[in-house]
């Protein structure tokens, strides 16, 4: 299988291989690499599309959440004073 793919690579004729099955031999040998490739792009996406929308909805979720504990807090002043 490997001095079919060669020969493929090479671009030279192999006899007894259809047309149709060289040219699909030929297509794919070069794709060895690709899958991963494609998950690495993926998984960088993902890191900059996360980071861009921490930039930008950073601040206002840090802002409810303090208002969300500062109400919670408020709320339970005197509670738990041992009254």
């Amino acid at each position: 299988m490997t001095k079919l793919k060669d020969a493929i690579r090479d671009g030279k004729e192999v006899k007894g291989v259809h047309p149709r099955s060289f040219h699909f031999w030929k297509l794919t040998v070069g794709t060895r690499g690709q899958g991963m490739t494609e998950y690495i792009l993926i998984v960088v996406l993902i890191a900059v599309a996360a980071l861009v929308t921490v930039k930008m909805f950073g601040g206002k979720i840090k802002g409810l959440f303090q208002k969300s504990a500062d109400t919670i807090e408020s709320g339970t002043k005197g509670a738990f004073d041992g009254k």
